[in-house]
């Protein structure tokens, strides 16, 4: 798979971050951008708005700063959301991602 997220990915694809380095850039930034906010959801709040642009509201009381920089379009992730729309009809993709934005977020600056 090339860096192009506008390319579908394939129903038996498997998830690896050094194919999308544009998708992995935007994550680091978000990473380091949201070093100083609480981490109250953190992992749930991103994953959530760049997978389906929904916020629960008791994650939004939890961590309203962190939800404010993710819907107001503080950070550019274009490419982020890209390849979640694109990899919905590969289940263990879409996993692989999840996880691997999750262990990053967790991990904290990167």
């Amino acid at each position: 798979m090339s860096n192009n997220t506008t390319t579908i990915v394939k129903e038996f694809e498997q998830f690896s971050p050094r194919n999308f380095p544009d998708a992995m850039n935007e994550l680091s930034v978000i990473n380091q951008g949201i070093a100083d906010i609480p981490r109250y959801f953190r992992v749930e709040i991103i994953v959530s708005y760049l997978k389906d642009h929904a916020l629960r509201t008791d994650w939004v009381e939890a961590n309203p700063g962190l939800a404010r920089l993710m819907t107001t379009g503080f950070f550019k992730t274009s490419q982020l959301e890209s390849l979640f729309d694109f990899c919905r009809n590969n289940k263990t993709f879409l996993d692989d991602l999840e996880d691997h934005i999750s262990q990053k977020l967790l991990a904290g600056r990167n």
